[in-house]
């Protein structure tokens, strides 16, 4: 029999695949009923064999519902009841074992079903059914894959339910007994406690609850309302004894839980036992009904909600008796009878903000079970309809709160999700779904994939249905991916699409693409950034014009590269991935032509007030943001997200954080917090947590934590140490404050890193010698800490190593903050007192305050400067381990000498050779064969490298370091057959070295595209990931055509390259930091665009790439470091793709590798790229070589190469072939005549057909026409004996070509225009001298002046009007022309100019219209009346400027009296303000610099319609009230100007001094900005100068752009000496000021001993001070060393004087130092009373805010840079200088003494007799030539002689003496 049921059972699988379950229900039952006998089969084995194919019986039924579910019941509970009676044990035992498979088997009904089964047993008096049942349950949850604790909670109810009938009925079973004695009835009482408290445990055991009482907490909310429903003697007895167990007594407990225990009864009881029930809760707490609801009156309406969704009915009643009882002030005061929904929902709607804040923690809880939170998801949608849409509407923003944390659950009820938020909408007023309508579907976005119907139903809802309530807000939809199901919705949108933006222009579609790159929602991200990827690709011509078109690149490009940058740290791995992607497709651009300025924040905010103790709210606003934060982190985490919630509700309870109407303290911070906060923190208010907290006991622990067993690893180390520090606060609140959250310190080390550094400062305040000692110890063994085993396997230390030293830095930052902030608290008590500075010192140290601060400072003290430097250096913290390096030298006033070596492997490190080149300018000692090579590598001198490598293996032959040396130098010099020998020949002895070494050979086989020496230096290590290894096996995948592994990698690399990008914190310069990697992922996205085709058709043609690779290499960095990389990977490409045009291709690759190099200074590496590119026959490669033997300085044999090679490449009588040979052809023979003209060998004729036959041959090439041109200028003043009347044929001939070279392009044109102009006015005003003083020349002149203007018209109509904007101030300069017939042309030009740039020409020509000469007014107004004929539109806007230039110049002349320091524009300028105002006042720019300088096309060609301006305008619109007025001695009045753009911008307007020199200087310096851009090497290094705008408003007043951020050189020293308390008044000054005629002995003497000693150099302090993260800092000395180089060699070259310390500012945000004050130029401070003897300003304090390297390194490196840039660029910058100094309107050298006004021809033109000395002066000065006191010394010097001169002589002492003393020459 046995055997057969066997064979039965094994068949049961198949039976049930065969049997159709579904068809007929009679025959189901009968089947199922006699299987289900097998489990009292009486043979064990039968049993268990069939319990195992339950699951076969499950899986193949349908439904677990209806009457299979009955007949499993039944039959179970038949086969218990028969055990029973049996008392069969075994059977019994197989019985749990099948009750477990059913459970396991089954997913619904079924499974509480099994478990209550199973804990029955449990209870079970016979072990061994007890135990089988535990091992059974256990498993079951082990089957569901959940925690036992949360299997628990799902099925929380019915177990409690069932624990409930257990013990109520053993209780009923004693309390029925017949009575015995008082004894034995307490012994009863008593083991019946103890029972009841054993089958509590058990429970509590089996699902892994710590303790009873933990279970019991748990549960009571259960448990209570249960038994309260029994209303019996037992339940009071059962009660009694939780309470008893749980330190409560009987009625607390009821009281507490009355809310649940009132709203169960309400859903599960009739009336009758409601009442019942009811009365018997009144009897056991002894408090009258009515009292016992008010009690948590709230908290019952918000459980009684819980459940409406089940109960509508029961709990609408429940309701209704809570409003019965209702207290007289509640808000409600409708009629009590509640019967009708309406007036329910009116009841309910002043409680409903805290319903619904309960409703979110009951989702937002993880101690909430799935099937609880369903329910309450249930409820809300009952809630809402009952509701309606007047009150919904008022809480939409918080009911969508809670809907969004229900879609944390969007996997486990999707659907219900959907009906919730369906519900939500339809709902809402149809008004409000507007400005919802982003914030909807974004949150639904999700669902999409998962419940792609319902989420669409309401979509078409809101979009479709609603279209004309929610138009106005379609354009936020722009992120909707392309689904078959939103067919209809896409419509909608395209439609509206079309409608509202005609131009879908890029720009538009970029910034869209941004700003959904930052959205909230993943998945929005990660849809933006696959279409912006696709966009990118699309429209990379665009893209490519707005990088290189004009000089700088379109600001919409740096804000796209830094919103990827900041996308590189998002959270989710994939939108990390396609920001690299991104990144890669748009290039990588040049660090220096983006702008970050617009887009970063300023400055880093710190995230704590430095001084805020803990009862600083600011303190307590960033702790309760960073709980926050944690709270939303851990919602899968039971413990986690319970200790931050207890930390939360601590806390708010500390500082009393609620709103109420009372302004205090808690609710001002209340109110601090974002409206999504307050929303989280909100239910926090009336959470009841407790702390359950083991004390340690810490005396035992091991110290120094820090790598002892506790401390391994990051997490346990940081938190364990902060535990323990917070034993060791003696202040009250803050130990309050900090133990609050130690329990999420166990959690979350976001947490722990964020109150470290303020435990310590509360720990250092008041502990004792040893605790400080210990803690000394801790931060040691962190810091001393060098885990090399871990660091040789990977690039970068271990985990705890990083992040405990970064936590460490971050501790000490901010006791150094705290200790300086102190300090200056300290300072400014000890100031008010006034007192002696002794007395107050006495006073200071006997204070509290000063007790602490020298704790903190001893401390500090303690911790050595030159280790902490050495870590930071570890872990790659550079710039940090720069200023503790310099702060070992200062402070420890150590000898720099011993320590060069590491600061220069620091600067190796940053990659920054001016400082390596620094260290070895003030090294004294022979350098060490390491420090040559280190400078020699920074420079690109690799031969000498080698040579000094091979010397070092000689001396070190195992030192694996010079061997990666000679290699790599070789690889840089482009000898790859070479290394790999070398890397062989190594390897074959050191066998070991193949893992560090195996990089090169590989990087040499791709390079050399020998294949299958790839594969096998692949094959031969497999350790190794470097880059170039990594795309060794991408190019071996693609040889290949092994697609998957190919992509694979690619995904792998791409994220190696990611991980570094995203750490570079991203403040100033981390493009620039990590452009490395864009480098990167720039060829990575070549690659794949190069290879992808190739796998699509393996045979085909598929030579083109789409992408434009010249474009690409053109935006990167001008640097070999840079493009070379991106060559060799090009070259590779193109071997594996050998396409026809194959070895062309290459060719010009290797050329663009020779002219990077040979650009670059590495002439060697250059040489070897000429070699390779020989192979291939290209024409250019003669230029090239050229140019090569050229920039050698082998000139005659350049010549000769070049001149063979044009009769090679070109021979006469070919006709040549493309346009692009033609241009290549035009080059060649320009160069030849550039060659000829500058060797000198050949005779101006010879040179000058040479130019002419160029613009022959390419007469649209703006170089030919503009090398002839000059040439021409060049040869005039020797061919015409340097006399103007013979000049005019040759000026038409110089205009003319000058004017052609700008038709075609911009590149000089800062050359042409202004020589051009020039000649041409210059020989009109001759003519018309002659004419008057009728000499002989007039007629000749006349004619040529008639052609000269004939051709500047023609260049009139040909050249678009930005180009003579360029040159604009110089037109304008000349509008009193003498000459009649030269006036009407270039009236014509200004016209033109005006009409096409109104705003800026108005602002430009404001100072002449209000000039004081008569004639200069009337010139302007014709010329006005002319653009006014031209438009008439301009007339109104010329109107209202001219009334608002009038109000301006009314405002800065408002006399004041001397103790006012502001005035109102409401009431002192009315008029002004009404101007502005007006409705119809013209728009009118504000003028700023950036909107005033024309930026220029960078190709060639005219661009008529090019945009010089691009960015945002803002025009004015107001102004703000209040008018400062400044305390210098013309009292300049400051104003806020209100910008159209909603921004403000501050003006300076000023009095009594005229401006129109600033101006034309800013203009200047603006040029030289264009210059240091276009250079490489100024670019690399930032060179720049701030400009800022200045606009003559007339002869003598005028307003100036406000530079906001800065300080006065001055301002900062005096601050820091009367700190110090060593500060000179100016009366003692006074006293030690020498008479003019002291010898300069005794000048020196006073110098030297008085005045230095009392002001030591300090400025570095200041840097310290305003910029505290070391990056920061760092950043800032570099801005601030490079930009007063810079200022010091324009300075210098115009002469530029009174450099005293409020004429030299600093800007606070960056370190830059900003000039103003333009008016003593042109070496006029020689002529002062106390002459001016110094170049610039170069004292010792400017020399110690350089650091302990001075003027060496960064500062030398950027005046030989800037100094180079001028020389070569002399031409453009003398053009438009001469321009300045011939400018008749600016009188620049103040008229003689008696003279009053200079000599002023009655048309209104100055003529400024100085000019021609001051154009040689400043021409001598860009030659190198030395003057003093006018006579020249010496021979003109090299660039590097010249500044090391001017540097010399700035900061002599013998020079300084003798400078005024106003000038503070000693600060």
């Amino acid at each position: 029999m046995a055997y057969l049921h066997h064979s039965f059972i094994e068949n049961i699988p198949h039976l049930c695949k065969h049997l159709d379950f579904n068809t007929d229900e009679s025959s189901v039952k009968i089947l199922v009923g006699s299987l289900l006998n097998l489990m009292e089969d009486p043979d064990k084995d039968v049993r268990v064999a069939f319990s195992d194919c339950i699951k076969n019986i499950l899986e193949s039924l349908d439904s677990e519902e209806g009457f299979i579910k009955e007949l499993f019941v039944s039959r179970m509970k038949e086969a218990y009841t028969n055990a029973k009676i049996s008392r069969n044990n075994e059977l019994k035992d197989t019985l749990i074992l099948t009750t477990g498979d059913i459970g396991r088997a089954s997913k619904g009904d079924l499974v509480p079903f099994a478990l209550l089964h199973l804990l029955h047993c449990l209870l079970s008096k016979s072990a061994s059914v007890a135990g089988a049942a535990y091992t059974e349950i256990r498993s079951l949850a082990a089957a569901k894959s959940i925690k036992l604790q949360a299997f628990f909670s799902q099925y929380k109810k019915p177990i409690c339910q069932f624990l409930v009938e257990s013990l109520h009925s053993s209780q009923m079973a004693v309390l029925s007994a017949p009575c015995q004695g008082n004894e034995l009835q307490k012994q009863t009482a008593a083991h019946q406690r103890e029972m009841a408290l054993d089958m509590l445990s058990e429970i509590a055991n089996v699902f892994d609850f710590p303790d009873l009482n933990r279970f019991l907490s748990r549960t009571l909310q259960v448990l209570l309302p249960d038994l309260a429903a029994k209303a019996s003697p037992a339940a009071s007895t059962l009660i009694r004894t939780i309470a008893k167990q749980l330190n409560v007594n009987r009625r607390e407990i009821l009281i507490n839980n009355f809310k649940y225990i009132f709203s169960h009864l309400v859903c599960s009881c009739s009336k009758d036992e409601l009442e019942r029930a009811l009365h018997y809760l009144k009897n056991e707490t002894e408090i009258e009904l009515g009292s016992l609801l008010r009690q948590d009156y709230q908290g019952l309406h918000n459980e009684l909600l819980l459940r409406i969704g089940e109960h509508y009915q029961q709990v609408f009643n429940g309701l209704s008796i809570l409003a019965s009882f209702a207290s007289n002030d509640d808000p409600y005061q409708g009629p009590r009878e509640i019967t009708s929904p309406e007036q329910m929902a009116d009841y309910l709607q002043p409680k409903l903000l805290g319903i619904l804040a309960f409703f979110n923690m009951q989702l937002l809880s993880s101690s909430v079970g799935i099937e609880d939170k369903k329910m309450a998801l249930n409820s809300l949608m009952s809630l809402m309809k009952l509701m309606g849409p007047k009150h919904i509407s008022s809480v939409r923003v918080k009911m969508m709160t809670t809907l969004r944390t229900a879609l944390r659950y969007k996997d486990d009820f999707p659907e219900l999700c959907c009906r919730a938020w369906d519900c939500f909408v339809r709902s809402l007023d149809h008004s409000y779904l507007g400005s919802l309508l982003s914030h909807v579907i974004v949150a639904l976005l999700p669902l999409i994939h998962i419940q792609p119907k319902e989420t669409t139903a309401v979509f078409y809802f809101l979009i479709v249905e609603n279209r004309d309530a929610v138009r106005d807000f379609l354009h936020e939809i722009y992120f909707l991916p392309d689904l078959p199901e939103l067919k209809e919705i896409q419509v909608v949108l395209q439609e509206y699409r079309k409608e509202s933006s005609k131009s879908t222009d890029l720009q538009t579609t970029l910034q869209l693409s941004m700003r959904a790159i930052q959205h909230e929602n993943v998945d929005v991200r990660i849809h933006a950034l696959t279409s912006l990827k696709e966009t990118l690709y699309r429209n990379q011509e665009k893209l490519i014009k707005y990088v290189t078109d004009s000089e700088t690149v379109e600001p919409v490009i740096s804000q796209l590269v830094t919103v990827l940058l900041i996308g590189c740290q998002d959270a989710n791995s994939q939108a990390r991935l396609l920001c690299g992607e991104c990144l890669g497709e748009l290039g990588a651009i040049d660090p220096g032509r983006l702008d970050f300025s617009t887009s970063e924040t300023q400055g880093k905010h710190f995230t704590f007030v430095v001084s805020a103790g803990v009862e600083d709210p600011n303190f307590a606003y960033g702790l309760l943001m960073e709980l926050t934060r944690a709270f939303l982190a851990y919602a899968d985490n039971v413990r986690a997200q319970d200790s931050a919630a207890y930390a939360i509700q601590e806390l708010l309870s500390i500082y009393d954080c609620r709103e109420t109407n009372t302004d205090c303290p808690g609710s001002r911070l209340w109110r601090r917090f974002p409206e999504h906060v307050q929303e989280i923190l909100e239910p926090h208010l009336n959470t009841r947590y407790k702390s359950y907290q083991k004390a340690v006991n810490w005396s035992k622990m091991k110290k120094p934590i820090y790598l002892s067993k506790l401390g391994d690893n990051f997490a346990e180390w940081s938190a364990t140490w902060a535990g323990y520090l917070i034993t060791k606060v003696r202040h009250d609140l803050a130990r309050k404050v900090f133990n609050c959250c130690s329990i999420m310190m166990k959690n979350d080390y976001k947490v722990t890193i964020y109150l470290l550094p303020h435990i310590l400062v509360y720990v250092l305040l008041g502990c004792s010698q040893e605790d400080q000692q210990e803690v000394y110890v801790e931060i040691m063994a962190v810091l001393k800490h060098d885990d090399q085993a871990t660091r040789r396997l990977e690039d970068s230390a271990s985990d705890l190593s990083q992040l405990s030293t970064q936590t460490v830095f971050s501790m000490l930052d901010h006791l150094t903050q705290w200790a300086r902030h102190k300090f200056q608290i300290l300072i400014a008590e000890k100031n008010t007192g006034k007192s002696n500075f002794l007395k107050c010192l006495f006073s200071i140290a006997s204070s509290e305050d000063y007790g602490e601060y020298q704790n903190v400072t001893r401390f500090l003290d303690l911790i050595p400067q030159d280790t902490l430097a050495v870590a930071s250096f570890r872990s790659k913290a550079y710039t940090r381990a720069v200023m503790h390096f310099e702060s070992f030298i200062t402070e420890k006033k150590q000898n720099i000498q011993e320590h060069l070596g590491f600061l220069q492997k620091l600067y190796a490190a940053m990659h920054e050779p001016d400082g390596v080149a620094g260290v070895s300018a003030i090294r004294k000692a022979e350098p060490s064969l390491k420090e040559q090579i280190l400078e020699h590598e920074s420079i690109g001198l690799l031969r000498d490298a080698t040579a000094c490598y091979d010397r070092a293996i000689q001396l070190e032959p195992d030192q694996i370091i010079h061997y990666h040396g000679v290699v790599k130098s070789m690889l840089g010099l482009g000898q790859l057959s070479t290394v790999i020998t070398q890397v062989n020949g190594v390897l074959a002895n050191r066998s070991e070295w193949i893992s560090e070494l195996n990089t090169y050979r590989v990087e040499a086989a791709w390079k050399l595209s020998q294949w299958d020496l790839l594969e096998n230096y692949l094959a031969s290590d497999v350790k190794s990931t470097t880059w170039s290894v990594r795309l060794g096996h991408l190019l071996l995948s693609a040889k290949k055509k092994n697609e998957a592994a190919f992509y694979d990698t690619l995904k792998v690399v791409r994220a190696e390259q990611i991980v570094p990008l995203s750490a570079a914190s991203f403040e100033r310069g981390s493009y620039q930091r990590g452009y490395e990697h864009i480098i990167r992922l720039h060829m990575l996205c070549e690659l794949e665009h190069s290879i992808g085709p190739m796998f699509q058709q393996p045979d085909g043609d598929h030579s083109r790439d789409s992408l434009n690779w010249c474009a690409r290499i053109e935006m990167t960095q001008n640097s070999y470091r840079a493009k070379e990389p991106i060559l060799a990977l090009r070259r590779a490409l193109l071997s594996l793709s050998k396409s026809q045009d194959y070895s062309e291709l290459v060719g010009q690759c290797w050329l663009q590798s020779a002219r990077v190099a040979r650009k670059a200074g590495h002439h060697q590496t250059a040489y070897n790229a000429l070699l390779n590119a020989g192979e291939s026959t290209l024409s250019e490669l003669y230029i090239e070589r050229a140019k090569w033997l050229w920039s050698k300085g082998e000139v005659h044999q350049a010549l000769i190469v070049l001149q063979k090679g044009v009769e090679l490449c070109f021979p006469e009588n070919k006709a040549p072939c493309s346009s692009k040979n033609q241009l290549i052809h035009g080059r060649a023979m320009l160069l030849v005549g550039r060659f000829m003209e500058e060797t000198a060998n050949f005779e101006s004729n010879a040179v000058m057909k040479k130019y002419k036959d160029v613009t022959i041959f390419l007469p649209e090439w703006e170089d030919g026409h503009f090398y002839l041109a000059k040439y021409y200028d060049k040869l005039m003043p020797m061919v015409t004996d340097n006399k103007m009347e013979k000049q005019g044929d040759l000026i038409r001939y110089i205009v003319h070509h000058f004017g052609r070279s700008l038709q075609y392009g911009n590149q000089f044109i800062y050359q042409s225009m202004p020589r051009m102009l020039s000649l041409w006015l210059d020989f009109g005003a001759k003519a018309y001298e002659c004419d008057k003083a009728s000499r002989s020349e007039r007629v000749q002149m006349k004619n040529d002046l008639a052609k000269i203007n004939k051709v500047i018209t023609e260049h009139t109509n040909h050249l678009a009007p930005y180009q003579f904007l360029t040159a604009f101030s110089q037109l304008i300069s000349r509008i009193c022309h003498s000459h009649d017939e030269v006036f009407a042309v270039l009236m014509v030009i200004v016209a033109k100019v005006f009409l096409a740039y109104p705003q800026q020409a108005m602002w430009m020509m404001t100072a002449v219209s209000k000039s004081s000469y008569p004639m200069r007014v009337n010139r302007c107004k014709e010329i006005l009346n002319k653009a006014i004929h031209m438009k008439e539109s301009l007339g109104k806007f010329i109107g209202d400027a001219t009334r608002l230039t009038d109000k301006l110049l009314e405002l800065c002349n408002k006399p004041v009296d001397g103790n006012s320091s502001t005035l109102s524009m409401n009431i002192h300028f009315k008029t002004l303000k009404r101007l502005v105002e007006e409705c119809t006042f013209s728009e009118i720019l504000i003028p700023l610099q950036s909107v005033m300088i024309p930026t220029l096309p960078s190709i060639p060609g005219t661009h008529a319609n090019h945009d010089p301006f691009p960015g945002c305008w803002a025009y004015i619109a107001g102004f703000d009230d209040t008018v400062e007025i400044l305390a210098s001695l013309q009292k300049p009045k400051k104003i806020t100007l209100k910008g159209s753009d909603g921004k403000s911008y501050i003006m300076m307007c000023k009095p009594k001094d005229d401006l129109r020199k600033d101006c034309r200087l800013m203009e200047f310096n603006s040029l030289i900005n264009k210059c240091l851009r276009k250079d490489a090497e100024s670019r690399r290094r930032e060179l720049h100068i701030r400009t800022y705008a200045v606009i003559p408003l007339n002869d003598e007043c005028g307003i100036i752009e406000w530079v906001n951020n800065t300080a006065g050189l001055r301002n900062i020293l005096i601050k820091l000496y009367k700190e110090k308390g060593i500060y000179m008044t100016g009366k003692e000054l006074r006293q030690h000021m020498l008479p003019k005629s002291a010898p300069l002995s005794e000048k020196l003497k006073m110098f030297k001993e008085v005045l230095l000693p009392r002001h030591p150099p300090l400025f570095h302090e200041w840097f310290l001070r305003t910029f505290p993260d070391p990056t920061s800092w760092y950043n800032s000395r570099s801005a601030y060393c490079r930009s007063v180089a810079v200022m010091s060699m324009v300075g210098y070259i115009l002469g530029l004087g009174d450099r005293h310390g409020e004429n030299i500012l600093f800007d606070s945000l960056t370190g830059e130092c900003v000039h103003v004050d333009f008016n003593c130029l042109f070496n006029k401070g020689e002529t002062f009373e106390v002459p001016e003897i110094v170049p610039f300003r170069l004292t010792h304090n400017m020399v110690n805010g350089m650091g302990p390297m001075g003027t060496e390194g960064l500062f030398r490196r950027a005046c030989e840079v800037t100094m180079r840039l001028m020389r070569d660029q002399r031409e453009p910058l003398m053009s438009v200088l001469k321009t300045f100094l011939h400018d008749p309107l600016v009188e620049w050298s103040k008229p003689v003494k008696g003279n009053t006004k200079a000599q002023v021809n009655e048309t209104g033109e100055v003529v400024n007799e100085k000019a021609k000395t001051h154009v040689l002066d400043i021409e001598q000065r860009l030659q190198g030539v030395i003057k003093t006191r006018n006579r020249i010394k010496g021979l003109p010097l090299s660039i590097e002689g010249h500044v090391h001169y001017l540097i010399q002589e700035a900061s002599d002492d013998n020079l300084l003496c003798q400078m005024y003393m106003g000038w503070a020459p000693y600060m």
